[in-house]
């Protein structure tokens, strides 16, 4: 039976956010759960090079920083869960990320309260990386950026897809068209995933959406501003951001992949789990629930202390 591991949220909001990281008993938490999961003994080697990723990444970016101490300290904990890094270098697999969350509790004036929240945005690449990890593809090629001029063709003949590709030397245009990969199933069959200009329109518009705004005067919601990369390439898309796009998109029909609460993939989310992230809330302190999603209310009930550890069972389910 592994020992219980406590940490105190009331020290760790009394903590810089660079300083979450080194309290004693998250070192602890992160070694015992990253050894748990992933049946090594590698954690504390892990836990020390997350800890200069995890500060360096704050001091670059001081405004996440700002974001909820639970937040950061689950997000801190996700690196294990997911078994990525916050490494930047080459193909980043992941980042630390804020946005403004419902706390499920109103002010005085009835209106609802928000505070900042970090989380843990995974990039294409890393959803590859965990999707090869999870056993579901043997490898994937990196994506092809096809451009206007280019002999390309996709097909759908008795229900295997084939891409027909060619790329014009030299290149007469720089306006990108479409977007494939080449995905290697653990049977060694092969499956192709492809995003063409009506694709790319359509994810234009779901940034576009979710950047919308509300509009006092017209009293509606009203579209905001795509993602700049949609438009950075002469007015087409980045080829680099089509790329990692195009492996996030090509994984929609496959099984989902576990991630821990403070984790977004752009692809389906898994399902609900409890992740054990060891917490002992201070008894006079309201503290976020991880297990409810940002965004959702929870019901206002008096916390209670909690201690819990990983337990055998807690390995066996690989927690």
């Amino acid at each position: 039976m592994s020992s219980i591991i406590q940490v105190k949220m009331e020290e760790l909001n009394a903590l810089p956010a660079t300083k979450i990281v080194e309290n004693e008993g998250v070192q602890a938490k992160f070694i015992q759960m990253y050894n748990a999961i992933w049946g090594t003994d590698k954690g504390e080697q892990m836990y020390h090079k997350e800890v200069f990723n995890f500060q360096k990444l704050l001091r670059d970016n001081p405004d996440v920083g700002t974001s909820s101490k639970m937040s950061l300290y689950g997000c801190f904990l996700d690196i294990a869960v997911n078994g990525l890094t916050l490494d930047q270098t080459g193909h980043p697999l992941c980042y630390i990320l804020s946005r403004n969350c419902k706390t499920g509790y109103k002010n005085e004036h009835g209106n609802d309260v928000y505070e900042k929240r970090a989380y843990v945005s995974v990039t294409g690449y890393g959803e590859l990386t965990m999707r090869m990890r999870a056993g579901q593809i043997k490898y994937a090629d990196n994506p092809v950026v096809v451009y206007e001029g280019d002999h390309f063709k996709a097909s759908l003949v008795n229900g295997v897809k084939n891409i027909e590709y060619e790329a014009q030397c030299p290149r007469t245009s720089t306006k990108v068209i479409a977007a494939f990969i080449r995905i290697v199933r653990n049977d060694n069959s092969v499956d192709y995933q492809w995003l063409m200009q009506g694709d790319i329109e359509r994810l234009k518009h779901y940034s576009e959406k979710a950047n919308s705004k509300w509009n006092e005067q017209t009293r509606r919601r009203e579209l905001g501003n795509a993602n700049a990369l949609y438009t950075s390439n002469n007015g087409g898309i980045d080829p680099g951001f089509l790329e990692n796009k195009m492996i996030k998109h090509a994984f929609d029909a496959y099984p989902k992949v576990r991630t821990g609460k403070y984790t977004i993939m752009a692809t389906d989310q898994e399902e609900e789990e409890i992740i054990d992230y060891g917490i002992v809330e201070d008894a006079n302190i309201a503290q976020e629930d991880p297990n409810i999603p940002f965004g959702e209310e929870k019901q206002l009930t008096a916390p209670e202390p909690v201690s819990v550890n990983v337990s055998k069972a807690d390995e066996e389910e690989g927690f």
